[in-house]
């Protein structure tokens, strides 16, 4: 089987390794780059506080690393090993009773070398925003990286959500059909299926949404509503 014909599965290495020039020539600006959308990538991740009984060590063993090579498997052996290497030092010391020696790490991390080609691994998650591993940090930044990269994760994710949102509400208040019930924040909330209190923020920290809110309020409604909303404003021109 020709390496060619096999499913590829994104990886977060195989993104960096396609997107790398734009990476590298943005190292001095961007700590991460937006990938426009979600793409499905496979994740591999060893938590320090897991612990695996001796039982299911074999097994796990096994799984994992055949499923990283085979996620990595468009990159050369070398890499590959260093992976599962690293990979191997993560289980072991999460891995309860001593089951696998050296060299039986060794021989699985071969293994899985050699069965990449034919080994199916699936997508097990979505990245949307990539790190930028060239990116220059100052020295007072560098050993608190992680903390910075999520705090300007949630930054731009909040940003791209308030952006979703807005769009949403404009659409629904100008795609709303004046010749239904006049339009409310209510009824608005439960066409957006936003919270009462996310509508009445986006109107009031946004003036142009809140005028084309006025606008639809004030040229919607019923024959109903309409006919009293005429009789209403001939009464107070009477008194």
């Amino acid at each position: 089987m020709n390496i060619e014909d096999t499913l590829f599965v994104e990886t977060e290495s195989s993104l960096i390794k396609k997107h790398k020039q734009l990476l590298w020539e943005n190292r001095n600006d961007f700590i991460m780059i937006d990938l426009g959308r979600d793409i499905p990538i496979f994740k591999w991740f060893i938590s320090n506080k897991s612990t695996w009984e001796n039982y299911t060590v074999m097994n796990k063993t096994e799984c994992l690393l055949n499923q990283i090579a085979a996620a990595h498997k468009q990159f050369p052996k070398d890499s590959v090993k260093d992976m599962l290497t690293d990979a191997a030092k993560r289980m072991r010391n999460i891995s309860k009773g001593g089951m696998i020696s050296n060299a039986g790490y060794e021989f699985i991390i071969d293994k899985a070398i050699e069965l990449k080609d034919v080994t199916d691994v699936l997508p097990n998650t979505t990245i949307r925003y990539l790190k930028n591993p060239y990116f220059v940090w100052d020295k007072g930044d560098f050993e608190n990286r992680k903390e910075i990269y999520r705090t300007h994760l949630n930054v731009v994710i909040n940003r791209g959500i308030s952006e979703i949102n807005y769009e949403l509400i404009r659409t629904i208040l100008i795609d709303y059909d004046l010749n239904q019930k006049k339009m409310t924040k209510t009824i608005l909330k439960d066409a957006t299926r936003l919270s009462l209190s996310t509508i009445k923020n986006y109107l009031k920290n946004y003036p142009e949404l809140n005028e084309i809110y006025q606008s639809i309020k004030d040229n919607s409604g019923t024959a109903k509503q309409r006919k009293q909303k005429e009789y209403n404003a001939n009464k107070k021109r009477v008194a």
